[in-house]
């Protein structure tokens, strides 16, 4: 009599313990356009955080060029409201999944011994050294910055200013391309 107690609560928890599982985590997840739209707003928030310190180390070290770099942030602004409205978002996805087809296709070209594992490596280690560059190259600006900032070397801080503004013109003429592109 007791074993059959202990083996319908046994029973009855292994049907119940899934079920709100699955119930809890069904709620609590935002739809894939809602969370996208949320990391959306965060990342807008962050930026607009970042271009207000930005400022304020303009209005610090180099306030010759506050007009010049408030212009370049609305035009920036103005260009990223335009990409958004464009079909971009779908023509990044749709490489990304060209990427993954190409990877799939080496897989395939492995399996058929048209080419070795390694030159299947080699190719894909070509495309990520690409990225890790560019990694590199951004982290090692931020350490640049932190470094600047946290010994308050003035004259580092307005080179890096400068060469921050030069490089968001730059972007803001590419991004003027890419919709031209598009349109």
């Amino acid at each position: 009599m007791r074993n059959n107690k202990w083996l319908i609560a046994f029973t009855a928890l292994t049907l119940v313990i899934p079920t709100t599982a699955i119930a809890n985590t069904e709620t609590g997840q935002l739809s894939k356009p809602a969370a996208h739209e949320e990391m959306k707003k965060e990342w807008h928030e962050r930026r607009a955080e970042r271009e207000q310190k930005v400022l304020e180390l303009v209005s610090k070290y180099s306030p010759e060029t506050k007009q010049e770099w408030e212009n370049v942030l609305k035009e920036r602004e103005a260009l990223i409201k335009q990409l958004d409205q464009t079909d971009l978002r779908e023509k990044h996805h749709a490489l990304r999944e060209k990427k993954k087809q190409e990877i799939a296709e080496l897989e395939e070209k492995v399996k058929k011994g048209e080419i070795t594992k390694e030159q299947m490596r080699e190719k894909l280690e070509a495309f990520r050294e690409h990225k890790k560059e560019h990694k590199r190259g951004r982290q090692e600006m931020r350490e640049q910055w932190t470094q600047a900032i946290e010994s308050k070397d003035k004259v580092k801080i307005k080179e890096l200013l400068h060469a921050r503004l030069q490089h968001m013109k730059e972007h803001n003429q590419k991004m003027k391309t890419l919709i031209k592109e598009q349109g």
